[in-house]
């Protein structure tokens, strides 16, 4: 059983992983080359797996007879960082992604049981995703 604190701190969490600055990154098309079609599809595939870890969230509010949170718009910042090429993008990403690792890791603190088991999950993903993030900015840009 999930109680109103927990669950009002899990709604929280599914709107702020749903509308993140990489979900954004993901929906907005970066500037790219040719060349770099290869770090496109390694930032699509780490969109992809932070969307279906905050949809395994909302999972468990309705498997707990718990409505997901609606998500809303995305922050109207992240308007100015469309279209912008994806060497300029990707360290924008990493300042977001340890953000993210930061919230979380004061996020599992709140939690326990199997609530606190997913979302040490997601904050396992977050950091293999940070570094991945942090390899792609130290890459040459081609």
């Amino acid at each position: 059983m999930i109680d109103r604190q927990t669950y009002l701190r899990l709604q929280d969490l599914i709107r702020r992983e749903g509308r993140s600055f990489l979900q954004y990154a993901g929906e907005s098309f970066p500037w790219t080359t040719a060349p770099q079609a290869e770090t496109v599809t390694k930032l699509q595939q780490l969109v992809h797996e932070e969307c279906d870890e905050a949809a395994g969230l909302a999972r468990h509010l309705a498997k707990n007879h718990l409505a997901p949170p609606y998500l809303g718009a995305y922050p109207s910042y992240f308007t100015s960082y469309n279209f912008l090429a994806l060497d300029k993008l990707l360290p924008l990403l990493v300042v977001h992604q340890r953000h993210g690792v930061d919230a979380l890791q004061l996020d599992v603190a709140a939690f326990s049981g199997e609530t606190r088991h997913q979302v040490e999950q997601m904050l396992t993903m977050k950091k293999r995703h940070l570094d991945e993030l942090e390899k792609l900015v130290a890459a040459p840009v081609a």
